[in-house]
């Protein structure tokens, strides 16, 4: 566990970063800090692995101060992600992802060995490993720079922005690697993001802060979309945080009708193997937007069906075969079914809605 004890940090002409914070992250869980620019989520988090020093109070590790273990050590049992990746231009992806073990006092052929595995766990190919960094795309750096900080198999990570440098579908799709890694590895992570919905997402536990590092509000992504502790927050959160609340929430309560050989005027085509491939009208072609109803959310299944010409949503398998449908008025409906008040006058939700996926 990580615990900050009245930590502060003044800079030399006098500007107060961060003001006293109290807070533990847990062992084992994704907790996100999120504000605006400026607010000192980057220092709290620097302040972990001591690349930034408090100036008050204190930072502890499993119970120990951090400022009172030698530098190198620590650092090199924290694993550490930032927004460009970070890596040795001059060397081999390969050789970049073993650099901690090597400095652990690893062999080369275990040390290489390590990094080949999680390459491989990071969804990278093997013929990566041969390749320099420029040879790489912003998103493939990114999963070399994750596999990096994993290579020592610290308890801890922590990630300043990492994914903030690249496209927004490339992005997304960092998110869904990093959910699925930690749900199998179960670290420590301390993320940073400006982004509420990335916020939302990957957190467990979202720490929304204020100038200076003061906490406006903690809570699960649930409770903090559907209860802002105050104005200030639920202005920071936005006006679609309703909408954002869907991608909390699985799609496996929407009702699937069986498939039918047409929807009105549409047709939808599938492949020998019962996947689909468009919907057709005449000689019009359409993509088919789909959704699996066993990992996606409320969300996707609501943007499958608005895209779909035919006004149906197509669920599929994991192998993505279509398994059913489900209408516009299906998905709504389910909406309203989650969003129906229990008999406490709240939405009948958990305290913590759990990442679909997980």
């Amino acid at each position: 566990m990580i615990r900050f004890e009245g930590a502060a940090k003044r800079h030399p002409d006098g500007t107060v970063a961060v003001r006293g914070l109290d807070l533990e992250v847990p062992d084992g869980r994704t907790t996100v800090l999120v504000g605006p620019s400026g607010c000192g989520k980057t220092t709290i988090l620097r302040m972990v692995n001591r690349m930034v020093v408090p100036t008050a109070g204190r930072v502890l590790l499993d119970g120990a101060d951090v400022a009172g273990l030698p530098a190198a050590q620590l650092r090199r049992g924290i694993g550490y992600v930032i927004q460009q990746a970070g890596l040795f231009p001059h060397r081999r992806v390969i050789d970049n992802v073993a650099t901690v073990p090597r400095l652990l006092g690893w062999d080369r052929k275990r040390a290489r060995a390590r990094a080949a595995e999680l390459l491989e766990l990071v969804g990278l190919p093997p013929e990566t490993a041969r390749r320099y960094p420029a040879q790489l795309s912003g998103g493939q750096q990114q999963r070399v720079g994750v596999a990096r900080a994993l290579a020592a198999d610290p308890p801890v990570l922590l990630m300043d922005e990492p994914f903030s440098a690249v496209d927004p579908l490339v992005r997304a799709g960092l998110q869904e690697e990093l959910l699925r890694l930690q749900a199998e590895l179960g670290k420590t992570v301390l993320f940073v993001t400006h982004d509420i919905e990335e916020a939302v997402r990957l957190g467990d536990r979202v720490v929304v802060l204020r100038e200076h590092g003061e906490i406006a509000q903690l809570a699960d992504p649930h409770t903090l979309l559907t209860a802002p502790a105050d104005s200030g927050v639920a202005a920071f959160l936005g006006r679609d945080r309703g909408l954002r609340g869907l991608g909390l929430r699985p799609a496996a309560g929407v009702p699937l009708a069986k498939l039918e050989p047409a929807y009105g005027e549409w047709t939808l085509l599938l492949d020998p193997a019962g996947r689909p491939e468009h919907w057709a009208h005449g000689a019009e072609r359409h993509p088919v937007p789909v959704f699996a109803p066993e990992r996606d959310t409320l969300r996707g299944a609501l943007d499958a069906a608005v895209l779909a010409p035919s006004g149906h949503a197509v669920a599929v398998d994991a192998e993505g075969r279509a398994v059913g449908t489900a209408s516009r008025a299906a998905v709504v409906d389910a909406l309203a079914h989650a969003e129906r008040p229990g008999p406490t006058g709240t939405t009948g939700q958990p305290e913590q809605v759990p990442h679909a996926g997980r």
